[in-house]
């Protein structure tokens, strides 16, 4: 059942409110896109407290894993009208159209904000498994770059080698496309035990982890099956993030003249 299938089936539960939420919605996905809950708010009409139910009554935890799905649903849409195309151009525009969403998912006091952790982290852990230890890589070497002590970890059992290690002041990045990557549970563990900080980066509408703060990115696996698709994607994120560490160091050095 897709989304808006899903919808319709549940719109006879909704309230007046609610209902009008949820015509003005469906007039225009792209408001859910493109807007905060505080701008959909202010563009429809209603209250955020209407919208958040809306959402909940549509089976989403709140209005973040239900523009999740708006995005994937659109995205998905969009691909599906270029079926005709030739392989080439059909692969192009579908990793466009896909990164073109990332700023729809992750805001800009989000990136400064990460980007902030990792220059004042006493030291920052990447942890990925398989296709998403690629990411992990890459965000390494570019920490690198700026001098940033880094430590790759690309197993449950790597997670579990380091905890005499990790400290209060340590930053842990986590990158798990599906959401379900072994590593959660010990890295759980680790936070509980230490009182570092973990940030999740994934293409999961919810996940359920003890992470301080979760990057939602758009993905193509959620209509090809393949999360070796969504590689490039994460690959663009690190490549903004690192923008956004450069900027937040040079910042910092302006400051202290």
């Amino acid at each position: 059942m897709d989304l808006m299938e899903n919808i319709q089936l549940k719109r006879s539960s909704l309230t007046k409110n609610e209902d009008k939420a949820c015509e003005k919605i469906c007039e225009d996905l792209k408001l859910v896109q493109n807007c905060s809950i505080q701008e959909l708010s202010e563009r429809i009409g209603v209250a955020k407290t209407t919208i958040m139910r809306f959402a909940q009554k549509m089976g989403y935890s709140g209005y973040s894993e239900f523009k999740y799905a708006v995005i994937n649903y659109v995205n998905s849409s969009v691909q599906q009208d270029r079926a005709e195309e030739d392989p080439l151009t059909h692969a192009e525009n579908v990793y466009a159209d896909t990164i073109r969403l990332i700023h729809h998912t992750c805001d800009e006091s989000a990136m400064m904000r990460i980007a902030e952790k990792i220059i004042h982290a006493e030291n920052v852990y990447l942890a990925g498994m398989i296709n998403s230890e690629v990411s992990a890589l890459q965000m390494y070497y570019s920490l690198l770059m700026f001098g940033i002590r880094a430590t790759v970890l690309n197993s449950a059992e790597a997670v579990r080698s380091v905890d005499l290690c990790v400290g209060r002041n340590d930053l842990i990045i986590l990158y798990s496309v599906s959401g379900k990557s072994r590593m959660i549970r010990p890295l759980s563990d680790l936070k509980e035990t230490t009182g570092c900080e973990i940030i999740l980066i994934t293409s999961a509408g919810s996940v359920n982890t003890a992470a301080d703060e979760t990057v939602v990115l758009p993905s193509l696996s959620v209509q090809h099956g393949s999360l070796l698709k969504d590689v490039p994607v994460y690959s663009v994120f690190n490549a903004i993030l690192v923008d956004y560490i450069s900027q937040a160091k040079q910042n910092g050095k302006n400051s202290k003249k």
